[in-house]
């Protein structure tokens, strides 16, 4: 019977040789090649040939060490961003954030599961780098004429598409469509999901779109002027009374008592202000 072939004796790294700094470059290593679910402190060990003791010197549990994890991805994230450009129009700066957003985020699933999906993992260090970039833009807005108010809901609401089209796309790709045939004939030809750039580019567009008529909806409330809504809605009144002046009007010419008290003219007192009767009507003037 032939004899089983030796395991390979791994080498361990003497006691002391490793860092904080190695251990978490390592835990990236893996959850790249593997995913961050699989990620494991005994794998983790046995990647970078140490002990478990070693790693458990520097981070006492997995918790510990996606928290340290989640402090660089936040520091790379912010790193392969552009910096906010001087000058531009507040929608070019919007969309291209959200856009270079998205591209670091598709580029590093690693990085997008720490960011947009274990929040559990923030720490303070990585939740106020990501609220001063979220203040930087919010300004911009506010430069641009939005209130603070409005500003946020900008910023949320383009933030939620964003992120959410970033974890569907991921979903996506890990579905087996070859249990699916319909499907499977269609995703050559069509976007599905409509997580495409096309998609993105539409979606940011309308958004877009929404945002520029909310601030023209401001800056008419700022100059006391009504929108064409309320303007039609504040003469409706006034056509109903012309429809009840006709109807005292066909009352009048009707025989009988009540017609011929209905046809008496009104006391000067109950004239509207600023009105004359003209061919038996009451038309009123209009302020200048």
């Amino acid at each position: 019977m032939p004899k089983a072939a030796p395991k390979a004796i791994r080498r361990r790294r003497p006691r002391g040789s490793i860092n904080a700094e190695e251990i978490i470059a390592g835990a990236f290593e893996v959850a790249r090649r593997e995913s961050l679910d699989q990620l494991s402190v005994p794998a983790l060990a046995e990647h970078l040939g140490v002990g478990v003791t070693s790693i458990y010197w520097y981070f006492r549990k997995k918790d510990d060490l996606l928290n340290a994890m989640t402090d660089v991805a936040v520091d790379t994230f912010f790193r392969e961003m552009p910096p906010l450009p001087d000058g531009k129009p507040w929608a070019e700066v919007l969309y291209n954030y959200f856009r270079d957003a998205r591209n670091v985020h598709r580029n590093d699933q690693v990085l997008s599961d720490l960011l947009l999906i274990r929040t559990s993992t923030y720490t303070r260090y990585a939740t106020r780098r990501v609220f001063e970039a979220e203040e930087a833009v919010i300004s911009r807005l506010v430069d641009a004429g939005f209130t603070t108010e409005n500003a946020l809901m900008v910023f949320n609401a383009v933030s939620v598409y964003t992120r959410g089209m970033t974890i569907h796309d991921r979903i996506l790709r890990m579905i087996d469509w070859s249990t699916m045939p319909l499907l499977e004939s269609l995703i050559d030809r069509h976007p599905l999901a409509g997580t495409t750039d096309e998609d993105f580019e539409f979606g940011m567009g309308r958004l877009i779109s929404g945002f520029e008529a909310l601030l023209r909806e401001q800056e008419a409330k700022a100059g006391g002027r009504q929108p064409a809504a309320k303007r039609v809605t504040a003469a409706e009144p006034a056509a109903r009374s012309g429809e009840r002046a006709a109807s005292r009007r066909v009352a009048a010419s009707t025989p009988g008592p009540a017609a011929k008290a209905a046809a008496e003219p009104a006391p000067a007192s109950k004239t509207a202000p600023g009105s004359q009767p003209v061919g038996g009507r009451t038309r009123t003037r209009r302020a200048s």
